[in-house]
């Protein structure tokens, strides 16, 4: 059976180390979350937010004012914040409970009420109502691309017509052919994540932190076939792993 339960993975990222997990700084750690450190976690998403906001600004809608968004993969709570100071009300969508639950925590520390959390699945099943706005920031590459894919189309099913959407990918990976290895044996064959655990001095039950490869000719066959004819890309590289957040308009549809 191939072992390939990114879900499964991040609710132990989330119950160990959330912060890390969201961002992989070394000052995110548990152990060395100070006051500072935890205060420039925030500052980043800040900015990340106001990054995207200007982006869509200059190429899509200059008076963008979202009235109901969604963010996917929310962890635990470092886009949400700022995008409930932007944004009529918002919805976060995680798969770990213990990250959910840090995010509730964080959102009531600043302030925030205009917040909704819910744990999410790959249909979005709980999510209710739609939206005129969707994000989604350096999450869906540490989910397998199949899956990925269907999350995007589900996420154009819910932008609602006129609205925009800004969704992250990761199309090219910084890792060694050798890294690349371990990481797909980690992934695919049984045994061999707690064996490489044991061997990197971990607990065998260290989980996988996926990093896939998204084809970005599949992804705009994806928008297009939801009928999107505007789309612009903001290239990123993180560490060496090159991404690209795409910004697109869901089409009104015609009267």
């Amino acid at each position: 059976m191939l072992r390939n339960d990114s879900d499964r993975d991040w609710e132990k990222l989330g119950e160990s180390d959330p912060y890390w997990a969201v961002l992989t700084d070394e000052n995110f750690h548990q152990a060395r979350l100070t006051p500072e450190n935890t205060e420039r976690f925030f500052a980043l998403g800040e900015r990340d937010v106001a990054n995207v906001f200007a982006a869509i600004a200059r190429c899509i809608a200059p008076d963008f004012r979202p009235t109901r968004a969604l963010d996917f993969g929310c962890g635990v709570g470092r886009l949400v914040i700022p995008l409930a100071q932007r944004c009529g009300s918002v919805v976060g969508i995680d798969v770990s409970d213990a990250m959910l639950a840090e995010a509730r925590r964080n959102a009531d520390r600043a302030g925030v009420t205009n917040v909704e959390f819910v744990m999410g699945d790959d249909a979005l099943s709980r999510v209710a109502g739609r939206f005129d706005f969707v994000h989604s920031y350096i999450v869906l590459q540490h989910i397998p691309v199949p899956r990925g894919e269907a999350i995007t189309r589900r996420l154009l099913d819910l932008l609602e017509p006129g609205g925009v959407g800004a969704l992250h990918y990761t199309y090219a990976t910084g890792l060694s052919a050798k890294s690349r290895f371990l990481l797909w044996a980690r992934v695919h064959v049984p045994l061999a994540n707690p064996a490489l655990n044991v061997l990197l001095r971990r607990k065998p039950s260290h989980p996988v932190m996926q990093l896939n490869e998204y084809s970005v000719s599949r992804l705009l066959g994806i928008m297009q076939d939801a009928g999107c004819s505007d789309v612009h890309g903001m290239l990123t590289d993180h560490q060496g792993n090159r991404g690209v957040m795409l910004l697109f308009r869901k089409p009104v549809a015609p009267e």
